[in-house]
């Protein structure tokens, strides 16, 4: 079976240089170097494309990886994507939303916390892990975006980083692992992603960008809504992404009241989501009467979706574009590679 092996970076593609400084390996060659057994375990293409810190991971890179997995398609039989742990979720969901279900084959992110060169790294467990979870899941014609990390195996757009310094640094909060590694295997569940027939990829067509002028801000007591309403008459602001305290509740009274806000934009073209910050959170926005008035002025709730994914997803679409509000969220509640519930 042939992986291709995309460097992207981050924490796991550190090597020690003459003097032992950690530096940004030259290629991903030199980390296959210090994990041999890849090689032993299917036939390699390497492929180095960014050597980075994730925090200067942008959209651009999103839609070049996107189009370098979507060319590898037809040429691999599965795909393992080393990057850095703190935007890995966003790449990974960008990447899967971008291709979508015209994705053929296994594509998998994986990281560490430590570079590979540490003792007690887990970078060479989470790189074997990766190889193992990808020649598991080519024989089942398993085609989606995949995050492997301990001994988790992750749906990409459900997953979330938790954690700065656990080797279990990533979770899917909201959604049951696809799979768990153990001295067994990897045990897939029934939820994952088969690959399409012919016929109906043929009718999927992948889009590769991404619109980076939305603004997504946390709601927090004391936001004070002149801030927002400065952002959305500089015309710079495509869309607007509130991540509410609870199950899509925001301020409604008073001079913190984000309701004439969310009012204003929607009268200004603008849409505005409602996402919650809760690991395994769902937005009920009509629950309650902040929500069902935020709900009234023409807030779009997000579900279950991270709020990860509902930022990218809405940089997807928006790059798309949409004929009218109802459009924008239909699409956004239309689960397209499992996204949400």
């Amino acid at each position: 079976m042939k992986i291709a092996v995309i460097g992207f970076g981050g924490t796991i593609g550190m090597v020690p240089d003459m003097s032992g400084a950690l530096v940004p390996a030259r290629s991903i060659a030199d980390l296959v170097t210090l994990s041999p057994q890849l090689e032993e375990l299917a036939d390699l293409e390497l492929i180095q494309m960014e050597n980075r810190d994730s925090t200067n991971i942008n959209p651009d890179h999103w839609s070049n990886l996107a189009q370098k997995v979507w060319y590898l398609n037809d040429k691999v039989d599965g795909i393992v994507v080393t990057h850095g742990t703190d935007t890995m979720s966003y790449t990974a969901s960008a990447v899967s939303i971008a291709i979508g279900r015209s994705l053929k084959i296994p594509v998998i992110f994986t990281g560490s916390q430590l570079p590979i060169s540490d003792p007690g790294s887990d970078a060479r467990f989470n790189l074997e892990n990766s190889f193992k979870t990808a020649l598991v899941a080519i024989e089942k014609g398993i085609a989606e975006v995949m995050i492997v990390f301990s001994d988790r195996v992750l749906r990409a757009s459900r997953s979330l980083k938790t954690s700065e310094s656990r080797f279990d640094a990533f979770d899917s909060p909201a959604f049951p692992y696809l799979a768990h590694i153990s001295a067994g295997g990897v045990k897939f569940s029934s939820r994952v992603l088969k690959k399409k027939s012919n016929e109906e990829i043929s009718d999927l067509t992948p889009f590769f960008q991404f619109n980076r002028e939305i603004f997504a801000i946390d709601v927090v007591p004391g936001l004070d809504p002149e801030i927002l309403r400065e952002i959305i008459n500089s015309k710079r602001c495509r869309a607007l992404l509130l991540k509410s305290l609870g199950a899509g509740n925001v301020p409604s009274e008073g001079s913190y009241s984000l309701i004439p806000i969310i009012e204003e934009a929607i009268n200004s073209g603008v849409p505005v989501l409602i996402s919650t910050k809760f690991a395994g959170g769902k937005t009920s926005p009509d629950i309650y009467e902040p929500g069902q008035r935020a709900l009234r002025a023409g807030a779009i709730p997000t579900n279950d979706m991270t709020d990860v994914m509902a930022q990218v997803k809405l940089m997807w679409l928006l790059a798309k574009g949409f004929d009218s509000f109802d459009t924008l969220k239909q699409q956004m509640l239309h689960s397209f590679v499992g996204e949400l519930s």
